[in-house]
């Protein structure tokens, strides 16, 4: 197979990097399936999973700062390796307990705040990671690649974890998770074979005064770059797809559809092989048609109409194909809009610059999943179906049809810019 010049798979070091990186993903899915399945069977209510992914949510907004700070002033293989071990040792310490009797489905709560203190480190310093070794020419490729990959494994890995689940139970779904991770925190280990540690400027005595110096900095940058900035916020639509999607899926696929835990294993599967598409097919697109500048905007309108047609869909493979649609579109503008940020913002600064725009996702994630939650939990829609689950989908497409209308402000003229 021919690849061209860009693309970052020529590399040894790339490939060895995605072998390991799609193994952890396909686990990450396995978690997250084990995860909310076991709580949604435990409460049959949507506000449960709306707090679980709360859980997820809320450490963020008060680590974001300090991750960024510590993305752009450390060595990022080790950071990245830290923050694996310190997930890896979460999951052991999860799968012993429910080995001993000791676990509860509340106890899920609780491990969603630890896990995604170090998820939260990791995937900050990963683009930063990426920007230090690749070229500006590898960047498409190198998003685009992990989308397929990585999104797609994990959610392959939910699609199976849901087929296999009841085979398999919540300590096996949560021991091959932890496998994942194991084989990342060797792969982080061996990849300075290929992607040998750069080393960072240093700037005197780290303390509080020094991070807040640093945090600045970063924050300066962003205000000094408005128009990129807020171009990069529109990154966040994947994020906001998965997160609000999430809060209906199990209840979606268990009431509505009445298609079990396979039903939302394989709505998962689908999600990622439309993510799948969009990252291998994303480069030739561009490369062909070019960046247009309505193309975020088209984008998101599409993700509004995926979403309404899930919400009417009856029968699995009609959710399912809506589904794969609904991620596609949703991960064109995730892949653009960071890979624009990578090229365009200074190598010293993406950490904290990636920092404050998840701040921003942070910010808003947690009202929208929650309300979401709640209104998922009524005894009947208001604006489509009397169903409040399938009406949960026509709200989330409000949303990203409000998205849309703010990025004729945000993305339109930038790339009008750019093409200029």
């Amino acid at each position: 197979m021919k690849l061209s010049p860009n693309n970052p798979l020529r590399r040894p070091g790339y490939r060895f990097f995605m072998l390991f990186h799609v193994a952890t993903a396909i686990g990450g899915g396995f978690h997250f399936v084990a995860s909310h399945w076991v709580l949604y069977d435990e409460t049959k209510s949507p506000a449960s999973t709306a707090w679980l992914v709360l859980s997820y949510l809320m450490p963020p907004l008060l680590l974001l700062p300090f991750c960024g700070v510590l993305a752009d002033s450390c060595n990022r293989r080790k950071v990245l390796l830290l923050s694996t071990c310190y997930v890896l040792v979460l999951d052991c310490l999860l799968v012993a307990m429910i080995a001993w009797g000791a676990f509860r489905p509340s106890h899920l709560y609780v491990y969603a705040v630890l896990m995604t203190s170090g998820s939260t480190l990791f995937w900050t310093t990963l683009p930063a990671f990426l920007r230090e070794h690749l070229s500006k020419a590898e960047l498409l490729h190198a998003n685009s690649l992990n989308t397929a990959l990585v999104q797609g494994g994990y959610l392959l890995g939910a699609g199976f974890a849901g087929v296999m689940y009841g085979r398999l139970g919540a300590i096996g779904s949560f021991s091959v998770a932890a496998a994942g991770f194991a084989g990342a925190a060797l792969g982080w280990v061996f990849i300075r074979r290929w992607f040998p540690d750069r080393p960072r400027k240093s700037k005197g005595r780290i303390g509080l005064r020094s991070f807040f110096d640093e945090f600045a900095e970063g924050l300066g940058y962003a205000r000094a770059n408005k128009p990129l900035f807020f171009f990069a916020l529109f990154g966040l639509a994947p994020g906001y797809a998965a997160h609000m999607s999430n809060v209906l899926l199990v209840g979606f696929s268990t009431d509505s559809l009445q298609a079990g835990a396979e039903g939302f294993g394989l709505l998962d599967m689908s999600y990622g092989i439309g993510a799948m598409i969009c990252g291998l097919g994303l480069p030739v697109f561009l490369q062909r048609f070019g960046t247009r500048a309505t193309l975020p905007t088209i984008s998101l309108f599409l993700v509004a109409a995926s979403c309404i047609l899930v919400s009417f869909s009856q029968s699995l493979v009609f959710a399912m194909f809506c589904f794969a649609c609904f991620a596609l579109f949703g991960q064109l503008v995730g892949i653009l809009a960071n890979t624009i940020l990578q090229r365009e913002c200074e190598a010293e600064v993406v950490g904290r610059l990636v920092s404050l725009v998840n701040v921003v996702q942070y910010l808003l994630a947690p009202a929208l999943v929650w309300g979401l939650g709640v209104y998922a939990e009524l005894p009947r829609g208001h604006l489509v179906h009397e169903d409040s689950l399938r009406d949960g989908f026509v709200a989330v497409a409000v949303f990203f049809l409000l998205l849309a209308g703010a990025s004729v402000f945000g993305t339109y003229p930038f790339l009008r810019r750019q093409e200029g």
